[in-house]
């Protein structure tokens, strides 16, 4: 692999640099009093989607930061709604409490933000007019989409729908017993990949994480398993794809388990090949104290980005201790950089949900601050909550040196990088030689790390940041 290098000549006896403020990643209001864990772009602004009460909203926003008109209502529900970006269009795609007493709904919204014509039923026929079933899932292969829904409580189908709004026949997926009540999808170069957790067995507490392939037009394949060690519970998964493999994860935990609430869920994947085969064992890949929940997963191109909600304390979203956490893993699956935390609280709205998406050389994320309500053990809501965004650099990033004003021996500096990722500052007092010494390596989980030499004698002396 080629080695990635940012060069900062400096000669001190003759350059005097001006000192630079600490950068870090910049978070900006989304929108105020809604929350959601929903995010998709067109490459050139992203759509976040949120409930505000039980409104499912939307709003826009650029890749710069700004956000674009104002947020916009379009239904009613009370679980969250989930969005992907096609053919020229957003899909949104909810479970519709309100409309025509209930019914699963799509909404087709412009790249510009502009609701197109009117809700659509998905799913099976439903009466009056909408469909039935519970969105699990959504995803497009770039010209059409793929909407995952659960029937009957159990079974798990698919629904094709063009970026017009027309739908296919609805086809099933999975009929396993005790199938989980979350999916995710992802398109690969040729099928999408359909992933959930099931306790086939139906004994007990077992439940594995399986796949299926299904292909563009709607047409499914079988169920595989994907997991080797069974969790005593469910919870949402993620999934990405990287040219060559997927990556599936899901949230396990070995139990006890106590009205419902379990306080030390992790996080494992593992690769996925193209025609189902699974290269390597499964992986263990987030192993902190406490519970890890609701995973967002994207490819950058280079690495994966896997981010989850992080409550070191126990439960998910039980205390003010939760967090947003985020790390990079590489092609195999392994981390190639610590976790970093975005989103800090904003008084008592605790960090809760993330989702992330690769835009060009940046990734977006939004997340959800929010005062959680439980009740027996389960979230009801919040009683305040806002939604923030962020855009993090790409792993594969250049970073930024600069200096500040030389003091006796000590010579300060600071990079400007991506967090999660580590880099070395190195030194050499002789270009002709190639002869460079690390002297300091970190990772800038703020966006930034400083260093200062204090051995900085020489008549001159050079400085370049080398990514690890």
């Amino acid at each position: 692999m080629k080695i990635k290098l940012h060069w900062l000549f400096i000669t001190l006896a003759l350059i005097a640099c001006t000192p630079s403020l600490r950068a870090q990643i910049p978070v900006f209001q989304v929108t105020t009093n809604a929350a959601g864990v929903a995010l998709a772009t067109s490459g050139t602004n992203c759509l976040s989607l949120m409930l505000s009460g039980t409104n499912v909203c939307f709003q826009l926003f650029s890749t710069n930061g700004t956000v674009i008109g104002t947020t916009n209502t379009i239904g009613s529900s009370q679980s969250f709604p989930l969005v992907a970006y096609g053919g020229g269009e957003y899909l949104v795609y909810w479970d519709d409490t309100f409309i025509d007493s209930g019914g699963v709904y799509g909404q087709i919204i412009s790249a510009g933000g502009h609701v197109m014509g009117s809700p659509f039923a998905i799913g099976m026929p439903g009466t009056p007019s909408g469909g039935l079933g519970a969105p699990r899932a959504l995803a497009s292969d770039g010209t059409n989409f793929l909407a995952v829904f659960q029937y009957n409580g159990n079974d798990i189908y698919g629904q094709v729908i063009t970026a017009a709004g027309t739908t296919n026949s609805a086809f099933l997926i999975s009929s396993q017993l005790q199938n989980g009540s979350s999916a995710a999808a992802i398109y690969g170069k040729t099928n999408y990949l359909v992933i959930w957790q099931s306790n086939n067995n139906d004994t007990g507490n077992t439940n594995q994480a399986y796949g299926e392939f299904v292909t563009s037009i709607g047409s499914a394949g079988s169920p595989f398993q994907i997991s080797q060690t069974a969790s005593i519970d469910q919870n949402p998964e993620a999934v990405a794809f990287d040219g060559t493999n997927y990556l599936a994860v899901w949230p396990w935990n070995p139990g006890p388990e106590t009205d419902q609430s379990v306080t030390n869920w992790d996080l494992y994947g593992r690769l996925v090949s193209q025609t189902g085969s699974l290269p390597g064992s499964e992986l263990h890949l987030v192993t902190d104290p406490g519970s890890q929940y609701f995973p967002s997963l994207t490819f950058d191109g280079a690495n994966y980005l896997l981010a989850w909600g992080n409550n070191p304390g126990g439960a998910a979203l039980s205390s003010s201790t939760n967090y947003i956490t985020l790390q990079f893993f590489n092609l195999s699956g392994s981390a190639i950089g610590p976790e970093f935390n975005l989103f800090p609280a904003q008084g008592t709205n605790v960090p809760a949900f993330v989702a992330i998406q690769s835009v060009g050389n940046t990734i977006a994320a939004v997340g959800t601050l929010g005062s959680p309500i439980f009740t027996d053990s389960n979230l009801n809501g919040f009683a305040s909550a806002s939604v923030f965004g962020a855009f993090i650099p790409v792993s594969t990033a250049s970073p930024t040196l600069t200096a500040s004003n030389l003091t006796g021996t000590q010579f300060p500096l600071q990079l400007t990088g991506t967090p999660g990722i580590n880099y070395a500052i190195q030194i050499s007092t002789n270009l002709a030689t190639s002869s460079w010494t690390p002297v300091f390596t970190n990772s800038p989980t703020n966006g930034t790390f400083s260093f200062t030499d204090p051995n900085a004698t020489n008549k001159y002396r050079f400085y370049r940041s080398v990514k690890q």
